[in-house]
């Protein structure tokens, strides 16, 4: 199993950079386990499967999943 590598867009990574650092922590760990298999967290955005929204360590995302280069990108994260 390939891993993805997770990139953030800039208003993702504004909702990353205000979750408090043990929320951080664990949302870390958690996109980590995510990245080995994104397509069986959360549900399909609208139908498509590689469009997904998940909540993870208690925060919400939003991703895009890109199977050809093996990246997942962040597009909303939202702590609750």
């Amino acid at each position: 199993m390939s891993k993805y590598r997770v990139q953030y867009t800039n208003n993702a990574l504004t909702g990353y950079n205000a979750l408090s650092a043990s929320t951080r922590k664990a949302f870390d760990a958690a996109v980590d386990s995510m990245s080995y298999s994104p397509r069986n967290h959360g549900s399909a955005i609208r139908g498509n499967p590689d469009r997904r929204s998940a909540t993870l360590a208690g925060v919400i995302t939003e991703y895009e999943v890109s199977s050809g280069v093996l990246v997942v990108t962040m597009l909303h994260v939202r702590g609750l």
